[in-house]
């Protein structure tokens, strides 16, 4: 459903991203992390073709040129990850090349000393009925996203916590597929507040593929 994509935008929209430096580069840099972040929520709500035309964007896009000598290591694996997210066959794949774009965007800002700053999103809302349950889930996995990307320990354990904190039952009670996957998502969450910084990168790939499984269970992505 189309209701649940703009929660996850509207979410992602309240955390305003800002490069230190001019501001025609701080500009470049938000349209990097806007096309990041499309692709990050399209892969949750199981919408690859949505993954794909942000990922073409990076991989294409002039705005990398010229933002100097120690980025453009790291320029080159975002590029590569973004064209490996455009041609993949499956959301297994976008997921796994999407780790790895967000763990090159967090190589380049560490080695530039210039990241993007987010503002604090508050406490993670309650999760006592399945919508509840789904809104708190993609506010968690935004603040992991924003983890990775802004190199921030503290964020991404935050994030992490949120969705470990949530009971699955409090949306999911009984069996069933999508009970299963909710506790899937937990136990991952679990496993990735402990995770070390390398590790990240493919944990949250695999939260990805697990949140995406649901959302087609459930026909609750961006058709």
């Amino acid at each position: 459903m189309r209701t649940t994509v703009l929660i996850s935008a509207a979410l992602g929209a309240v955390i305003v991203s800002a490069c230190a430096g001019s501001a025609t580069v701080g500009d470049r840099m938000f349209d990097h992390f806007s096309r990041a972040g499309q692709i990050q929520t399209a892969l949750i709500m199981g919408d690859l073709d949505g993954a794909r035309r942000p990922g073409s964007w990076l991989a294409e896009h002039e705005s990398f040129e010229d933002l100097g000598s120690e980025a453009r290591p790291w320029v080159e694996m975002i590029r590569s990850s973004a064209r490996e997210v455009e041609e993949a066959p499956s959301i297994e794949e976008a997921a796994d090349a999407t780790g790895r774009l967000a763990s090159a965007c967090a190589g380049c800002h560490t080695a530039s000393n210039d990241g993007p700053r987010f503002r604090s999103a508050g406490d993670a809302p309650p999760a006592n009925t399945r919508g509840a349950h789904m809104v708190g889930h993609l506010w968690a996995m935004d603040r992991m996203w924003e983890g990775l990307i802004g190199a921030s320990d503290e964020t991404w354990r935050a994030g992490a916590r949120a969705i470990a904190d949530i009971e699955p039952e409090s949306g999911f009670p009984g069996g069933g597929t999508a009970a299963v996957l909710a506790r899937t998502v937990h136990d991952q969450a679990q496993e990735a507040e402990r995770a070390e910084a390398q590790d990240r990168p493919a944990a949250y790939a695999e939260m990805m593929k697990t949140c995406a499984s649901c959302h087609t269970l459930l026909g609750a992505g961006g058709a």
